[in-house]
């Protein structure tokens, strides 16, 4: 090879890192000033890349003559859009026959096709990473990405810190003043599966550096994660943390492996710091919550309507007209739920206000946890999704306990962040899918086991 042919290869190896690196960030801003001209799909920044990932595509299709790296998850995402394209056509054609043409000022037809882009920027935005990480080759050039995607992070946090209530303001869709750490989203409850992806996944890439540079970067990216952990002030992310670490201690109890027993204590170490720490402050935040806000109530509230919709809908009502039975179903959920806080909490009056807004206008209007909005989206079709996912996933990622742990923290998050501009996770989804593994002969990587194993 001539030395400009090293030279060529070089700065395409630089610009594609660079790009990667991109990314990572563009992944991580989810409250993009966008989103006031163009609405919730404009909350991030990766919907501008819509056709830059199109492009790729159908360069690949014409140098390859077919669709190429097309893995287990591709399939079931492609399925899960299609049976959700047909059911939000049925629903909406149900709507037109009843006279129903629209809701509030939007049209339902409309709002289906909209919202089926979410599902497909998905799947292209997981083919796109794949292509993008395929074409980098050298996986301690992807670490180095990581690497300064987490410090860009460490960055963000501290400003944060620094300059609360006015943090970074000139970056968000709204100036109005925040007292915790969100980083590049709209609120606290929705960085936490940010922290833990970008951490796994640099932890794990580090493998593929010199000894006393894997340990110089799980020790910092250890470090990150406890300093966030300490400084959030988000409830999700404390129960996901306690539910994943009890879920690590029931998969970690065979003791005849070195690390399982490891695995167990740091669980336990993390169960207690939790409890001594955090439960007393959760405890009243959640108390504090149900006497004088309204989140808890819209987020139960939500999932009930939901619950209520599949329950009469078993197939889901698609994602057209899926307000009409929103909006349908609220009052039946505002009841029911007045009913349960009062037998178990003792509150004679529950303050569902701005759960009441949403009939009057389809602005934020949806189901305040990703699984349940899906499952109202494709009903039980749904769950079977996320148990192929799921199982898919898990599959994969059996052999590397950082991974695993960011996988299952990150499903059990799924209960209670939206998914539609969650990149992060897609961005698990997509690096975990490049690992070879026997039920997936199609990987990318599966003929370079040397690249990712």
């Amino acid at each position: 090879m001539s030395s400009l042919d090293s030279r060529r290869d070089g700065l395409r190896h630089a610009f594609l890192a660079g790009y990667l690196f991109v990314l990572l960030l563009l992944t991580v801003y989810q409250d993009f000033p966008l989103v006031k001209i163009i609405g919730e799909i404009g909350r991030t920044p990766i919907v501008l890349l819509f056709p830059v990932f199109l492009l790729c595509e159908i360069a690949m299709l014409a140098k390859h003559k077919r669709i190429t790296n097309w893995t287990r998850f591709h399939t079931y995402m492609f399925g899960f859009i299609l049976y959700l394209a047909l059911v939000s056509l049925v629903y909406i054609l149900v709507q037109y026959m009843g006279g129903a043409y629209s809701f509030g000022s939007e049209n339902l037809l409309g709002k289906g096709v909209k919202v089926l882009i979410y599902f497909l920027l998905i799947l292209l935005y997981v083919r796109h990473i794949q292509l993008v990480v395929a074409k980098i080759g050298k996986l301690g050039t992807v670490c180095g990405c990581f690497l300064a995607a987490v410090t860009s992070l460490l960055l963000i946090m501290s400003v944060e810190l620094a300059s609360m209530p006015n943090a970074l303001t000139f970056l968000h869709s709204g100036d109005a003043p925040y007292w915790r750490v969100r980083l590049l989203t709209s609120e606290s409850s929705t960085t936490g599966t940010i922290v833990v992806v970008y951490v796994a996944i640099l932890a794990y890439l580090s493998r593929y550096w010199n000894k006393l540079a894997r340990t110089l970067t799980i020790v910092y990216a250890a470090s990150f994660f406890l300093f966030y952990l300490f400084v959030t002030g988000s409830k999700g992310f404390m129960i996901i943390v306690l539910l994943t670490a009890a879920v690590t201690m029931v998969k970690f109890l065979d003791f005849r492996k070195k690390r399982n027993f490891v695995l167990l204590v740091a669980a336990l170490l993390i169960m207690y710091l939790f409890i001594a720490n955090f439960s007393v402050g959760i405890i009243q935040s959640f108390q504090n919550d149900i006497e004088n806000y309204t989140s808890s109530y819209t987020r139960m509230g939500t999932i009930v309507i939901a619950l209520l919709t599949v329950l009469n809908h078993p197939f889901g009502v698609g994602t057209g007209a899926y307000p009409v039975y929103f909006n349908h179903y609220l009052e039946q959920s505002v009841n029911l739920m007045s009913s349960v806080y009062y037998k178990w909490f003792g509150v004679s009056q529950i303050n569902v206000s701005e759960l009441i807004q949403y009939s009057a206008s389809t602005k934020n209007l949806g189901v305040k946890s990703g699984f349940f909005q899906w499952f109202m989206f494709g009903g039980l079709l749904s769950v079977a999704f996320f148990y192929l996912v799921g199982r898919h996933m898990l599959l994969k990622v059996k052999t590397s306990s950082i991974l695993f742990l960011a996988l299952v923290f990150t499903l059990l998050s799924l209960l209670l962040v939206s998914l539609e501009i969650k990149y992060e996770i897609w961005l698990l989804f997509a690096f975990i899918g490049l690992l070879p593994g026997k039920d997936d002969q199609r990987s990318p990587f599966y003929n370079k086991p040397e690249a990712l194993k």
